[in-house]
């Protein structure tokens, strides 16, 4: 039960960056943060459902399916950055582009922490309701922790929190491939 504890909490590490890049960002409040943790959270008792369900039924190895997902996550939160760096700076709303990366960051993590869980679901030995909860808190936590710490500093240039929080992913998924 205790290592779906630590595994929860050590997978949700790149939320620490996540909420490193939102609070960079000028046009993201708090209550950005909560609502992407909120769905976040639903999407992490899903993954766990989901876990319950088809982990019978997989006859093949998942490590390839999520370590490719990881780092397919961590290249388009990177790639996101950038794309949407070039048309703000071609366009004079850069208000709006901003929050729809926001948005967008925000859905991709929820789906990471959803991959999470149901990975974390069908490799640990143990089933527990735990591994849901603590994947939903511990991101929550790191992101909002390292949100108001990046607000307070604001010495950490917007782009860094893209690059490491995609790095970060990248880093999980070739994990997933290698271990």
């Amino acid at each position: 039960m205790w290592v779906a504890v630590f595994a929860g909490l050590l997978v949700s590490i790149d939320a620490l960056f996540i909420g490193i890049s939102f609070g960079t960002q000028k046009k993201c409040k708090f209550w950005h943060v909560l609502v992407i943790n909120i769905v976040l959270f639903g999407l992490c008792m899903l993954g766990y459902v989901l876990g319950i369900l088809i982990g019978d039924r997989i006859d093949f190895e998942l490590d390839l399916i999520i370590g490719l997902l990881f780092i397919t996550l961590g290249t388009w939160v990177i790639a996101s950055y950038f794309i949407f760096e070039h048309r703000k700076r071609n366009e004079p709303e850069e208000g709006r582009h901003q929050t729809k990366s926001i948005w967008l960051t925000g859905v991709f993590m929820s789906a990471e922490a959803m991959f999470i869980t149901i990975g974390l679901t069908l490799t640990l030995d143990v089933t527990t309701i735990l591994i849901p909860i603590t994947v939903g808190l511990a991101h929550f936590v790191y992101s909002a922790a390292t949100f108001f710490m990046s607000k307070r500093l604001r010495r950490l240039p917007q782009m860094a929190g893209h690059i490491i929080s995609g790095f970060a992913l990248i880093i999980y998924g070739i994990m997933a491939l290698v271990l």
